[in-house]
């Protein structure tokens, strides 16, 4: 893509709105809530641009070289109001009135100097300055988020710039928009009159979900996890956008329409969709250059769709959660944990190096076509921001765990420990005020309905409730939902024609439970079941109906399976059986994706403790690897950890050992293409 002079002189619109008078008047409303927020979106164009270097959360420079005279904005509403106004007013007493005092936040699209595809990064703005002889803007920066390959937090410097910055507004939605970044973009008369096919070429392969300021949740999701969300998200309903670039000549152009129809195509890059231009047309439509799509958020979910889960819990040899706390580098059988990164990611956080024998589980994860990992056990003493960061760079969303320990506590230990899952080491982003990005969702515990609790159950029941609590004071988003995984067998009274079928007892208790059922939109459904893929989707309990449409036709909750599989032990056990579990229940997804939030196959490896060289162990022989031998052993230290602990007796040592597919890896693969 070559790097050209943009030209604002003259301004485009294909909205049929009438164009607003250009100036920064009227750039101030009152959001309702005492401060001012802006209704308008601002676009500027650059040449070229630099971005410093800085460190997570650090205050970095943005650099914009050859900046248009003019910025472009945009009302949104019924109708669309447009106009522009001089950068230097823009600097001054645009920004002063227009923000209120909160940094707005905005959209950096680029190509990266020295060619490439389009790039992007999410930032807080503040503190612009102008210097209209040299046609130089810089800002203070903040970076939120980004869809680059390489190191973020190195200096960055690029071309043809588009910095979109967002109107600040006060609501309690998560996502305000979905954008898109492309070289080009062109609308395609079809047969039907009116109506458009928009081609974006040269499309980024991510895209950003952002929110607004005073809002400051972002993700960079893969285009192709967000298309297939588009029914869930939209429906039957046709989303507004704004779709912005400059025509051959350097015209800034604005369409705005209704999309359906998505489609992407990653061998060659192109994203297209049917559009209706909002408006009568108002001038010759023309393809336009380094094109921002902009597309209203509409139902949100952090989990992917389809969603394709693993249980990850891989300690390697020597491990055994009988024995598990008396060493400090098993203790509490936290795999998330830093110290375990010689074995979930790409480098050890010990005293001990893990060289060229670090396993990369999370990366070996993303290559079998998983998105969702579901964890067993979390110490919050321990620092997880690791495995949620090194997650996240993979789109991997994680659903993260309250143990079985803290589950049977009760008040006096839930109030003095709730509230450390919030931090920024725990369930928290960098700054501790909201969810981390990776997460996706929240379980309280492992089967505590199983019959060897007795009034476990009930009493974790009181945990949901108090983490929910927690959760709405810290005004963390309502987002993430949370569950109990459960047993996949009838216990207590029936409740679909005289039969109980499978985790309907446990579900009615934590839905109708006094303490949770205030909660019921914040809460998901989580069996764990072995039963094959015509039971769940189309026989269950010879009723005639799955039990999967019957369990959400019964409570209106989705679904999320926290383990799904069968042994290799098993008599009847076949890589089909396993494959076809998987397969039907996210095909049943993708076609009513508000019931299934995605399914964990059980489960990425075997049970180390419980595994035989013939699978004669039903519990150790579930996982898509088996533990080979040991390839290097890291002694522990003190120096490693980061609190002192009575309880355990050793430091401990760490094993890496070789995984091995077993015959059930291959089955989840094709499952989850």
């Amino acid at each position: 893509m070559k790097t050209k002079r943009f030209v604002m002189s003259a301004l485009a619109l294909a909205s049929g709105a009438m164009l607003a008078g250009c100036g920064g008047d009227g750039a101030k409303s009152d959001g309702g809530s005492g401060a001012s927020y802006s209704p308008r979106t601002y676009m500027l164009v650059a040449g070229s641009g630099q971005l410093s270097a800085g460190a997570d959360g650090a205050t970095r420079t943005l650099t914009l070289k050859n900046v248009e005279s003019d910025v472009l904005w945009y009302e949104g509403g019924q109708g669309l109001a447009v106009g522009k106004s001089p950068v230097k007013d823009y600097a001054g007493s645009i920004w002063r009135d227009a923000y209120g005092g909160v940094d707005p936040n905005a959209t950096v699209q680029f190509q990266l100097s020295g060619g490439g595809a389009m790039e992007g990064v999410y930032v807080a703005l503040s503190r612009p300055a102008y210097d209209e002889k040299t046609g130089t803007m810089t800002f203070q920066a903040q970076l939120q988020n980004d869809t680059l390959d390489q190191d973020a937090g190195a200096a960055l410097a690029f071309d043809n710039v588009t910095v979109k910055v967002l109107n600040n507004l006060a609501d309690d939605k998560e996502v305000a928009e979905y954008t898109q970044y492309a070289s080009k973009a062109a609308l395609q008369p079809t047969a039907t009159a009116g109506q458009y096919k928009v081609v974006l070429s040269q499309a980024g392969a991510d895209m950003f979900l952002v929110d607004n300021a005073p809002g400051t949740y972002s993700e960079a999701r893969p285009v192709s996890y967000f298309l297939p969300q588009w029914s869930y998200a939209y429906g039957e309903a046709a989303p507004t956008a704004t779709l912005f670039g400059t025509t051959a000549k350097g015209a800034a152009k604005l369409y705005a329409m209704k999309l359906t129809n998505p489609a992407y195509d990653a061998d060659t890059d192109e994203i297209s969709y049917t559009a209706t231009l909002q408006g009568s047309n108002a001038g010759a439509l023309e393809a336009v250059d380094d094109a921002v799509l902009s597309i209203a958020a509409g139902r949100f979910t952090r989990f992917p769709i389809p969603g394709k889960g693993t249980a990850y819990q891989a300690f390697g040899q020597g491990y055994n959660p009988s024995q598990a706390n008396d060493t400090y580098i098993y203790f509490g059988s936290d795999i998330a944990r830093k110290q375990a990164g010689s074995l979930w990611g790409k480098q050890s956080y010990l005293s001990q190096s893990c060289g060229s024998d670090c396993r990369d589980d999370l990366k070996t994860i993303k290559d079998m076509g998983i998105n969702l990992i579901r964890l067993y056990d979390w110490d919050t003493r321990n620092d997880h921001s690791q495995f949620l960061d090194y997650a996240n760079s993979l789109n991997i969303k994680v659903v993260v765990p309250l143990s079985n320990w803290i589950s049977t506590q009760g008040s006096v230990v839930w109030n003095r420990d709730v509230g450390a899952y919030f931090s920024s080491r725990n369930f928290g982003n960098k700054a501790g005020t909201d969810w981390h990005p990776a997460i996706a969702g929240v379980i309280i515990s492992n089967e505590l309905d199983f019959s060897g609790y007795p009034g476990n159950y009930n009493t974790a029941i009181g945990l949901v409730a108090r983490f929910i609590e927690e959760a709405d004071k810290r005004k963390f988003s309502k987002s993430v939902p949370v569950g109990m995984p459960v047993t996949f067998v009838p216990r207590g009274e029936p409740y679909l024609e005289g039969r109980n079928m499978p985790g309907w007892n446990q579900f009615n208790r934590l839905l109708t439970d006094p303490r949770t059922a205030k909660y019921r939109d914040r809460l998901m459904l989580a069996p764990q079941t072995y039963n094959n893929e015509n039971y769940l989707l189309r026989d269950a309990e010879s009723t005639g109906q799955g039990w999967i449409p019957a369990t959400y036709k019964q409570f209106g909750v989705p679904i999320l399976f926290t383990e799904i599989g069968y042994s290799r032990a098993k008599p009847d056990y076949t890589a089909n059986y396993v494959q076809r579990q998987l397969k039907g229940v996210l095909e049943y997804q993708k076609s009513h994706p508000g019931q299934i939030l995605g399914v964990a196959h059980f489960q990425f490896d075997d049970k180390v403790w419980k595994q035989t060289s013939n699978d004669t162990d039903t519990e150790g022989a579930f996982g898509a690897f088996h533990h080979g031998d040991v390839v290097r052993t890291l002694q522990t230290v003190k120096a490693d950890y980061d609190f002192t602990n009575d309880e355990a007796k050793t430091f401990g040592s760490l094993t890496i050992d070789k995984l091995v597919k077993t015959s059930v890896y291959d089955p989840v693969v094709e499952a989850y293409k």
